[in-house]
């Protein structure tokens, strides 16, 4: 792994395909420089999209939030995991009208969205994200359908999440303990499944080769970016990385994303520069 700033070899980028929390802001703090950089690259034209494993907020709220840091970007620059859970239902369970949700409003509003009724009555699926408000009787709700044949969802298997003063259990924390009591593995949604990552870059419009990824965590982030055949950049501002020879490293690692504004490779979108 080489530092992107120094590194002479790299294909122009033509998109930036970037996790939020942990790289944009840990928690409500923004992380001041990512933001500049991100700002840096809008002026330049140089198109991104977020996609978060949080499906505690919807799209807009992402919106309202990197404003109040002075980011100002549009809800279709935003993937989430809720949105894209309910899509998959959709897409590979077409024949389910039933879920049980544990998680935020945003995951049940995602839900709903779609035309699927959210209820704790005759289960076809359980769908799982962070949950706040978590309690055991909603896990034994949980455990119950799924052993009974319910479609078992979980929207990311974050296991830890940072927060302004330091760190939280995440989704994957919940998910994983009702898999260990089911003995059902879940169809897991976002990072590292590439699910997410395919739908940013249809909405880029740019080029695999030539899209990077950043994000914090190589467990989810960087197999994420790994499966979907894109560049990857881990950025130190997040989670600390845990030592695991069985994932595949990330092509970079950078401390601060003004290391990757000092590149010359990044030099905007194809259609920005012929303009």
């Amino acid at each position: 792994m080489a530092n992107i700033g120094s590194h002479a070899n790299w294909p122009p980028i033509e998109g930036i395909i970037s996790d939020l929390d942990g790289v944009v802001y840990r928690g409500n703090a923004a992380i001041v420089d990512a933001v500049q950089a991100f700002e840096r690259w809008q002026a330049a034209g140089l198109p991104f999209c977020f996609v978060t494993n949080n499906s505690t907020h919807t799209p807009e709220d992402v919106v309202r939030k990197l404003k109040s840091f002075g980011l100002v970007i549009a809800p279709k620059d935003v993937v989430t995991s809720a949105i894209t859970a309910a899509e998959l239902i959709r897409a590979k369970h077409p024949e389910l009208t039933r879920v049980f949700v544990i998680g935020a409003p945003s995951l049940v509003k995602a839900m709903v969205d779609v035309g699927l009724d959210v209820t704790d009555r005759k289960r076809e699926a359980v769908v799982m994200g962070l949950d706040r408000q978590i309690t055991h009787e909603k896990l034994r709700i949980a455990v119950e359908a799924i052993l009974n044949g319910a479609a078992f969802i979980g929207t990311n298997p974050d296991l830890l999440l940072p927060t302004a003063g330091g760190f939280e259990p995440g989704a994957g924390a919940t998910i994983t303990a009702v898999a260990a009591a089911t003995q059902v593995k879940p169809l897991i949604v976002g990072k590292p499944e590439p699910h997410m990552i395919e739908t940013a870059l249809a909405r880029l419009e740019t080029a695999r080769d030539s899209t990077l990824l950043i994000g914090d965590q190589i467990q989810t982030d960087i197999q994420a970016g790994k499966q979907a055949s894109l560049l990857t950049v881990l950025v130190s501002t997040g989670v600390p990385p845990r030592e695991d020879p069985s994932l595949v490293p990330p092509d970079f690692i950078v401390s601060s994303l003004t290391e990757i504004q000092s590149t010359p490779a990044l030099v905007g979108h194809p259609r920005q520069r012929s303009a």
